[in-house]
């Protein structure tokens, strides 16, 4: 069952999503969650609260994905560039609520610092599973974490997510991740 506090988190990064930051009220994510008005600051008492509560939550359900990677890999049968596709396109299409906001606020100069801990966070573990996964040292993971979000951002600021554009893509990086490996 999921808790009041997931409840409230996770309808604060939709509203953060549907509204921007600014958007980002107690009473926002009260009426988006359908609960009565007081609810999310009973939860979050301040709005810096609620932002590193978001980031926090962000970076748990990004973890929850990434640990579940490597068994799609085994299990499905898939050729690594496919599930990669497909990794991106749920980034981009059915959890692009968290994408979105995990970006907006990663990008927001008043981050509370709190948060800020939490979005690196978020990043270190995404570039742990990178160089776990991929065998690949830290330098070479922030690179390869750097360019395929660089690619999500473009393609989320495109209001995109086309299969295609991240196929050509995921494909092209693959082959300088081997041609990065022929060198080493």
């Amino acid at each position: 069952m999921i808790s009041r506090r997931d409840v409230v988190t996770d309808s604060a990064i939709a509203v953060v999503a549907e509204q921007g930051v600014r958007g980002l009220t107690h009473r926002a994510v009260d009426a988006l969650a359908e609960l009565p008005v007081g609810s999310t600051s009973n939860v979050y008492r301040t709005r810096d609260a609620l932002i590193t509560g978001i980031m926090g939550r962000i970076g748990d359900l990004n973890s929850q994905q990434l640990d579940r990677l490597p068994d799609m890999f085994r299990d499905s049968g898939k050729p690594a560039q496919e599930i990669a596709v497909d990794f991106c396109m749920n980034w981009l299409t059915t959890d692009r609520n968290r994408f979105y906001t995990m970006i907006m606020l990663s990008l927001d100069p008043a981050l509370p610092d709190e948060a800020v801990v939490a979005k690196q966070r978020n990043m270190r573990s995404i570039n742990e599973f990178i160089m776990r996964f991929g065998q690949v040292d830290a330098d070479l993971a922030r690179r390869i974490n750097s360019s395929v979000m660089g690619m999500m951002v473009s393609e989320l600021m495109a209001g995109t997510a086309d299969r295609s554009h991240i196929e050509q893509y995921m494909s092209e990086f693959l082959k300088w991740k081997r041609d990065i490996a022929a060198q080493s």
